[in-house]
């Protein structure tokens, strides 16, 4: 842990971890427990400054992230939810570009989003626009690399749930179809280092146990992904994405990107 210390009006005994943090504010959330305090750990590690959170849902990070020293902006499409009512609020479409001048954050976070969007590659781009010369992009998707995923691919030629099918015409533009555009960890990664953004760190939380007895599988792949060519090995982005702890790592990928700088020394567009 990062050794956090609350903003000054902030009264009580001080947490001691990251999840006594999020149990000090009352507000719901959404994501499943375990995904936020991997955020804050990350979070906390960084210089602070300016902080998006978008999608924010009803602002349970957005308060913890300004608890921890940071200036948040949250960001949704739904206001009717959002509870965090000493964080500045902004309703935002992530299928628009988003109305932040460029390098306006040093942080952006992006939680349980990026799937349900029609245009990854452009959400991306934004992300890199708004993040300042040093900026750092924290996303969080379901982990679709793992190797119980990928059985179920196998079997159903799908990797998410089902997309609701509701036509698009009867439901609105704002309607959310769910999981439209599930990422794996190399697509993931390549679209962000498609924006101008490199990986840093690619992580997964929330185990799932029952993959253990899908453990000789997951060595068979490791097995294969070695024999590749090593511009194969790098186009996957194999040493992140095809490792024992993402074949048999949990519910939730957690990936750190920041800004690229380019050979001239001026940051990635």
């Amino acid at each position: 842990m990062g050794g956090f210390v609350l903003n000054s009006q902030e009264s009580g005994r001080e947490p001691k971890s990251y999840r006594e943090l999020l149990e000090s504010v009352d507000i719901p959330q959404r994501s499943r427990g375990g995904s936020f305090e991997a955020v804050l750990e990350r979070a906390d590690a960084l210089p602070r400054g300016r902080a998006l959170d978008l999608p924010s849902g009803p602002g349970r990070l957005s308060e913890a992230l300004r608890r921890i020293g940071f200036t948040v902006t949250a960001a949704d499409l739904d206001a009717g939810t959002f509870q965090a009512n000493l964080v500045p609020f902004c309703v935002t479409d992530l299928e628009r570009p988003l109305p932040f001048r460029d390098g306006s954050f040093s942080l952006v976070h992006c939680g349980d989003g990026i799937e349900h969007m029609e245009n990854p590659f452009s959400v991306m781009r934004e992300f890199s626009r708004v993040l300042d010369d040093k900026g750092v992009l924290i996303i969080t998707t379901p982990n679709y690399g793992n190797v119980g995923r990928r059985v179920q691919f196998l079997a159903t030629g799908a990797i998410s749930k089902p997309p609701n099918r509701a036509p698009f015409y009867a439901s609105g533009p704002r309607f959310d179809r769910g999981h439209i555009n599930p990422m794996t960890p190399a697509r993931l990664a390549y679209t962000a280092e498609n924006a101008g953004l490199e990986l840093v760190e690619m992580t997964t939380v929330l185990p799932r146990r029952r993959q253990r007895w899908l453990s000789p599988l997951a060595f068979l792949i490791l097995i294969y992904t070695r024999t590749l060519a090593a511009r194969r090995r790098t186009d996957l982005f194999a040493d992140q994405t095809q490792s024992r702890s993402m074949l048999l790592g949990g519910k939730k990928l957690v990936t750190v990107f920041r800004k690229q700088r380019r050979d001239d020394g001026v940051p990635g567009a």
